[in-house]
């Protein structure tokens, strides 16, 4: 079976998109069942549900596609329908509402992950040192409460800038930002009330006591 999904590979025109192939080892299939998908995927806009041709295409037989689709409804990727034709005339139909579904959220995780990974990176390039595990969960907060990955990059930057390198200063300008509102680094720069964020001109907020993950055990000094 694999020497012939491999054949179809390379006598076909299939064709993958990059952020597809980035989600495989997450999806959960054997490179014979991912291939089989694509070979759905690229029939998108004829989806009948024609074991037969099919089996023809990938050059198996009948039983072989038919257990590839059960695989494949059995995970998740695909659902059978049947519908109407325009000639009002039922016919089995393959959905693959939940394969884009799927593929969507693998997606938003790997982003994130990404972003995760970007922002300790970042800290820890600008720091010049590793962070130590008060300053993961400090920043896990951040992230947690989605603070923007713009703001605590300009956030470090205004830090280091005034000779600062503690993240107690930075999280307390975070907070700071928010307590105004302010979401987004667009919204710092049009803030009308923008200050020069040194030491001095942070709203003196006693951070002592917060607690990102946990925002309801705050206690306002």
């Amino acid at each position: 079976m694999k020497n012939k999904l491999n054949k179809f590979i390379g006598d076909g025109n299939v064709v993958i998109p990059l952020y597809i192939l980035k989600c495989f080892k997450k999806m959960n299939l054997t490179m014979e069942e991912f291939v089989f998908l694509m070979y759905l995927y690229s029939k998108q806009d004829t989806l009948d549900f024609n074991p037969e041709k099919i089996a023809n295409d990938l050059n198996i037989d009948i039983m072989e596609a038919m257990g590839y689709v059960s695989v494949l409804i059995s995970k998740g990727y695909l659902t059978l329908e049947v519908l109407k034709n325009e000639n009002g005339v039922l016919e089995e139909v393959i959905n693959l509402e939940n394969f884009y579904e799927k593929i969507s959220t693998l997606l938003i995780n790997t982003e994130t992950k990404e972003e995760v990974e970007s922002i300790y990176s970042y800290i820890e390039k600008e720091l010049k040192r590793p962070l130590n595990s008060i300053e993961i969960k400090t920043i896990e907060g951040w992230l947690t409460n989605n603070i923007d990955s713009s703001l605590i990059k300009e956030a470090i930057s205004l830090a280091l800038a005034s000779g600062v390198y503690n993240l107690k200063y930075v999280d307390k300008m975070l907070l700071n930002w928010q307590m105004q509102g302010i979401k987004n680094l667009d919204d710092l720069n049009n803030n009308d009330n923008k200050q020069d964020n040194t030491t001095d001109d942070i709203v003196d907020v006693d951070t002592s006591e917060w607690d990102w993950l946990d925002d309801e055990n705050y206690i306002a000094n």
